[in-house]
């Protein structure tokens, strides 16, 4: 019998409401943070720079990128502390870097294991010749070596050049590496599936491996997003326009997203890279990234066709009165606001950038009156490159401060107020998820959750706006232990995604199903 010791995701039950947590302005530097918001990290070498961040379910703060020790780039990972301290149980003083054999080695993107493992993804080699690169640490920082070879693995699609860009986990635990394959003027997107051992997962696409071509010119894969039904999206670029693309489980292209799988998107510029992607709870997907030199963002419906509801026909572009504005990453807060986060020319120099939306595509003007945000980091070029949503609503911001060509650049960290007042409840629930399974479910269902003493329970189903469409447990006294409850979904019920809501007096969290 499955019981919830079998299942080690971490998980708290938030409550939020639309009051402002303090009496500065959402938007402001959080000076509980580091330096007046801002922390910066050395590793001690020519040039650091941070590429991508995750937050861990206890607060800690994760970032990966290079770290340049003179003769080759290293894959570097620091963990900060909630406050912005170094996490000294981390690595050497919160700071790992990996090496592949004397190659280059580049950290694009970080993701957390549900038990609490930390997986990196990059690529790996020389000029002409990169390879996908993924390495796993365990929770103290030390390479896993129960993943590929001394817990890291490379991956070659094919021949020229392979950038491994963006990395998701599955419920399953298997890990999708998205990025690009090719050389010259023919790069395509490239996927690599991984089974939780790091071997090539051999029932996607051919030996674990997936190249799609847009048609003509280059295509490169930037993003990946997992879906709640076990799909697969990739944004990123085609012959400079937005370009998405889904797959079906098995890796091949899913027929009903826009046409045979694949979309581009024209913002009616000559230049229009997509970078990033999120998947909102009611399953519409929102890219962001560039449009000739000011922020850009577009959001699709679930058949891949543009969300009219959203800005010009799907479309918004954010211009910060400067000569060069590029979105890199984006975020969905808890109340569906969206958060694009990049950089932006001030003068002489560049600095982080971050612009708030409201779900329908407009600025959000109580996001620091006009709905955009600019910070200096240091006296030089500041590059904000991935960004993060804390359980506590605040937003964190990372890249890297100094030169992003030559030498001098440190991992920097900027976390702002968000105006979301998020409190932790204290519900009886343990720390380990619920879990429910088979999901998607076409047959009856098992939810498995376990309760620290007894509580009055109740449990229902939702649809993805809030409403009660289903009632399985209502006001039970149930004893504190282990619980499983079998659950049926209506026949009637649509297919889709929804919640089932397990609530008490004190609380309620949620745990996403299809049908």
């Amino acid at each position: 019998m499955l019981t919830m010791k079998h299942c080690t995701t971490a998980l708290f039950a938030f409550l939020f409401t639309l009051g402002a947590t303090t009496t500065a302005q959402p938007g402001s530097l959080d000076a509980t943070f580091g330096t007046g918001g801002k922390v910066t990290t050395d590793f001690g070498s020519l040039s650091d720079r941070g590429y991508a961040v995750a937050i861990q379910p206890d607060g800690k703060i994760v970032v990966a990128g290079e770290s340049n020790n003179g003769s080759d780039r290293d894959l570097a990972i620091a963990r900060y502390d909630p406050d912005g301290t170094l996490d000294n149980t981390f690595g050497t003083e919160g700071k790992v870097t990996t090496d592949f054999a004397g190659a280059d080695d580049y950290g694009w993107s970080v993701a957390i294991q549900p038990d609490g493992k930390i997986v990196v993804a990059g690529n790996t080699g020389s000029l002409l010749a990169f390879d996908f690169a993924v390495v796993r640490y365990n929770a103290d920082g030390t390479l896993d070596n129960s993943f590929g070879t001394d817990g890291k693995v490379t991956t070659n699609l094919g021949a020229g050049e392979n950038y491994g860009q963006s990395v998701a986990i599955q419920p399953n635990g298997k890990i999708v590496v998205a990025g690009a394959s090719g050389s010259g003027p023919n790069y395509d997107f490239a996927l690599a599936r991984y089974n939780a051992d790091g071997t090539l997962d051999n029932g996607f696409g051919t030996d674990g491996k997936v190249t799609t071509d847009f048609g003509t010119g280059p295509d490169f894969g930037k993003g990946v997003a997992i879906q709640p039904d076990g799909k697969i999206v990739v944004a990123g670029e085609s012959i400079n326009d937005f370009a998405l693309a889904r797959y079906n489980t098995d890796g091949t292209l899913d027929n009903s997203f826009g046409a045979n799988g694949l979309v581009t998107t024209d913002f009616g510029s000559t230049i229009d890279h997509g970078q990033a992607i999120a998947i909102q709870p009611d399953g519409k997907i929102v890219v962001a990234g560039e449009s000739n030199f000011d922020f850009a963002v577009a959001r699709y419906n679930t058949d891949g066709t543009l969300d009219n509801s959203f800005g010009l026909d799907g479309k918004v572009a954010t211009d910060f009165g400067s000569d060069y504005d590029r979105g890199w990453s984006v975020a969905i807060q808890l109340d569906g606001k969206i958060i694009v986060a990049g950089y932006m020319l001030n003068g002489p120099d560049h600095d982080f950038a971050l612009a708030r939306y409201n779900t329908d595509g407009t600025l959000d003007i109580s996001f620091s009156a006009d709905g955009k945000v600019t910070t200096a980091i240091g006296t030089s070029d500041d590059y904000g490159r991935s960004v993060a949503i804390q359980p506590d609503g605040k937003i964190v911001l990372a890249g890297l401060t100094g030169s992003d060509t030559g030498t001098g650049s440190d991992l920097a960290l900027a976390r702002y107020l968000s105006g979301l007042n998020v409190g932790v409840i204290e519900f009886s629930l343990t720390n380990n998820a619920p879990l429910i399974y088979p999901n998607p479910i076409d047959k009856p269902a098992t939810l498995a959750y376990t309760l620290q003493h007894a509580e009055t329970i109740s449990i229902h189903l939702l649809d993805m706006q809030g409403k009660t469409v289903g009632t399985f447990v209502e006001g039970e006294e149930q004893a504190a232990g282990e619980h499983q409850l079998s659950i049926d979904l209506p026949v009637a019920l649509p297919s889709g995604t929804y919640l089932i809501a397990i609530s008490s007096p004190k609380g309620k969290l949620t745990v996403q199903v299809v049908k």
